[in-house]
């Protein structure tokens, strides 16, 4: 079946969730070359790796393939949002259905978006403060929040997109 290519207008706050999405990636990329120079050779990485040790260290430089890969993902998502025809619905979408779930699902995409550019500015930050021994247990909070962070978005989403369906189909 063939779907709708509707561009969908963006909102002021979709456009505030991308600038900041962004930020946040290039606010990470000015700590790791603000700190580079201070930080040891050695320090630790908060994602896996296959050069990452058994005691969790890295070479400092890991901090810049974290950045790289958040900032592609960030690029990728952003450019895959212009085409929300392409995308997998938990539904079969009827041309005048198909606006109201482009949206939810843009929107969708780029909360997960934030989330990536957060959870990359927290991996730096975390990783410089640790290495300068100024961390002081914040990880122990923070790390077991990221996941949930992640897919709670995508649950929502999910249950936002069935009841908007379901009332489409009872209308």
């Amino acid at each position: 079946m063939s779907r709708p290519k509707i561009k969908i207008k963006k909102t002021k706050f979709d456009i505030t969730i991308e600038i900041l999405t962004f930020i946040l990636i290039l606010v990470s990329a000015i700590l790791i070359g603000y700190f580079y120079n201070q930080l040891p050779d050695k320090l630790p990485i908060y994602f896996n790796w296959p050069s990452k040790d058994e005691n969790g260290f890295g070479e400092k430089d890991l901090l810049w393939a974290s950045l790289i890969i958040c900032g592609i993902i960030g690029i990728a998502i952003f450019k895959l949002n212009q085409y929300p025809w392409i995308f997998n619905y938990p539904t079969d979408l009827k041309p005048e259905d198909a606006e109201i779930n482009y949206r939810i699902a843009t929107k969708m995409l780029r909360i997960i978006n934030l989330i990536i550019g957060f959870t990359c500015f927290v991996l730096t930050l975390f990783s410089i403060l640790a290495a300068q021994d100024k961390l002081n247990g914040l990880d122990r909070f923070l790390f077991p929040t990221l996941p949930i962070l992640l897919f709670a978005p995508i649950i929502y989403y999910l249950i936002k997109t069935y009841r908007v369906n379901k009332k489409l189909k009872a209308d």
